[in-house]
């Protein structure tokens, strides 16, 4: 969940970020408790804290960051922390506007305008956050600040608020814990998006399997129960089964040694108890094996995000809450740079920001060195795009997240005839499989990188929508397409999505029957906003976030597609 969102998140109503400007005053309130800054940027001194439903005037926007006017004081909000609080409170251009998905706004051609996909009724969030322990476990005090950065990055990812559920403390016992995660896993209906959070203690426990005991990772209920990583992986497994993609937040791990776990305003987010001198090795929670897939096993629907790494402790912050969900929230929410421009941001691009921000901010701490998080599955998953656009695009580099955004559930094999093909003589024919019924679309990045080109469907050719497990061979009577060069590798994406999607909107123009666009940074967002779906030809029931979907609703609205990304050799 997830997903990069027409921003899948498909992170997916989350926000337009824009250059500084200045906006006429609307009026919103807080979604969730916030601290206003003294500057945009999450590091700045706080004025003073503003509780959630706090009503604030908007005064002017900057990237992923808003300047507010509210009890009497003014600062900086993040954009996500907002929501409007009627229409008659607000003009067309405050926060109605920053939200409002429009068509003429998704495709500007301003470099620094995006916005992401309004909320989704097919995602679903579960935050589960525990930070006032029982039983003589260590509290965490900073971990109420983190139920708030959750729900920032489920909307972040174009869960609507009635599909977030957030649970706490003494709800989440062991029983608790399990009836959430079962209640999340009857909600969702094939080919959703789900995004899970935990935050709390980490723990290692003896645990028996085929007869042995051994040590397992855990994640430690209110009352110090264990939920242990092999039942999170088969909850897991099933929730991936289902889903279109499912994106994983755990904060929180495992260190040996109890006397480490508080130092000066930092804690230690684990707990060990009557198995800490068994299973003292430092590990992080729950997140090795913790999803064992293979291609066309959902490996590229999962990604799990851990606070540190093997032998490392994930530390909270009591004035801020985790370190890891700190700094992965203001990653998630603009700061975050586009590496390969490719005009989205994946989950790597997004972890190598979080790791600069956690050293940031903790410097000259002496009790523990900085955390590390780690990723697991598919690290290219892409779950928003970039506040600042990159000066150029690289066209390779877009088809590549395209496809790491693919359900892989949905088997799709695109093949040519010839290894290589010789410039300005060979034809090329292509051959196409797909597990799944779908509209079949065919883009090209040249071997030149200065263009994406539309091969199919064309002007020749719009008959598209195929059938589940059969086999096409393209080009069809009536068209061809050759070698036209430079020498080099060309990269071909198909797609194979359950619904249309509407790329002449990008505004491609015509070359022969097929059709074409330059690569620029704003085309490389662009297309992989369209690649992603395009929510606003869904029916009106797509939106309609908490209230029951019927399995043929979930249908009708799925987003997901397949897709198959090969090189195609031209000689001369």
């Amino acid at each position: 969940m997830l997903t990069y969102r027409k921003s899948m998140l498909h992170l997916t109503a989350y926000l337009l970020l824009a250059l500084a400007t200045l906006a006429p005053a609307g009026a919103a309130e807080l979604v969730r408790a916030q601290f206003l800054l003294a500057s945009p940027d999450a590091r700045a001194p706080t004025l003073t804290h503003l509780a959630a439903k706090t009503q604030v005037e908007i005064l002017e926007r900057r990237g992923g960051w808003t300047r507010v006017r509210g009890q009497g004081r003014e600062g900086w909000l993040r954009l996500l922390a907002l929501r409007d609080v009627g229409a008659n409170a607000l003009s067309s251009h405050s926060l109605q506007t920053l939200f409002k998905h429009e068509r003429d706004q998704r495709f500007t051609s301003v470099a620094g305008l995006r916005s992401l996909q309004p909320p989704r009724a097919s995602a679903h969030a579960l935050i589960l956050s525990i930070g006032e322990y029982r039983n003589g476990i260590p509290p965490l005090p900073g971990v109420a600040h983190d139920a708030d950065s959750a729900v920032l990055m489920a909307r972040a990812l174009s869960v609507p608020e009635a599909n977030i559920t957030a649970l706490n403390d003494a709800a989440l016992t062991l029983a608790g814990l399990r009836s959430a995660l079962d209640g999340l896993e009857a909600r969702v209906l094939p080919n959703d998006e789900v995004f899970l959070y935990y935050s709390g203690h980490g723990a290692r426990r003896l645990s028996p399997e085929a007869g042995e005991k051994h040590c397992a990772e855990a994640l430690l209920s209110v009352d110090g129960e264990a939920l242990l990583d092999s039942e999170l992986e088969q909850r897991l497994q099933r929730l991936t089964a289902k889903a279109r993609r499912v994106v994983v937040f755990l904060d929180a791990s495992h260190a040996g040694s109890i006397k480490l776990r508080s130092a000066g305003q930092f804690s230690a987010k684990t707990a060990n108890t009557a198995d800490a001198k068994t299973c003292e090795q430092p590990v992080n929670a729950s997140t090795r094996g913790l999803i064992s897939t293979e291609a066309g096993r959902n490996k590229a629907n999962f990604v799990l995000i851990a606070a540190a790494r093997a032998g490392e402790t994930a530390l909270d912050d009591g004035q801020r809450g985790g370190l890891a969900s700190h700094a992965w929230l203001d990653c998630l929410a603009g700061e975050a740079n586009d590496a390969d421009a490719s005009g989205g941001l994946s989950a790597r691009e997004i972890l190598a920001c979080a790791q600069t921000r956690i050293e940031q901010l903790m410097p000259g701490n002496s009790a523990f060195s900085p955390q590390h998080p780690l990723l697991i599955g598919n690290t290219g998953m892409v779950l928003a795009t970039p506040d600042n656009l990159p000066k150029t695009a690289d066209a390779a580099a877009v088809l590549k997240d395209i496809h790491a955004n693919r359900d892989d559930r949905r088997q799709v094999r695109l093949s040519v005839d010839k290894p290589e093909y010789k410039v300005g003589k060979d034809r090329i024919r292509f051959s196409l499989e797909s597990s799944h019924a779908g509209y079949v679309y065919l883009l090209m990045a040249g071997s030149d990188g200065k263009q994406f080109d539309m091969l199919f469907p064309n002007k020749k050719d719009d008959r598209n929508l195929m059938q589940a497990n059969e086999t096409w061979n393209l080009p069809r009577p009536g068209w061809a397409f050759r070698a036209g060069g430079p020498a080099g590798r060309d990269r071909l994406l198909v797609l194979v999505s359950d619904k249309p999607r509407d790329f002449s909107a990008l505004g491609m123009v015509a070359a022969g029957p097929f059709s074409s666009l330059a690569a620029s940074p704003v085309a490389a967002r662009n297309i992989q906003i369209v690649a992603d779906g395009d929510e606003e030809t869904a029916p009106p029931q797509c939106s309609q976030a908490g209230t029951p979907r019927s399995a043929e609703i979930a249908t009708a609205c799925s987003n997901a597609y397949g897709a198959d990304l090969i090189e195609l050799v031209e000689v001369d």
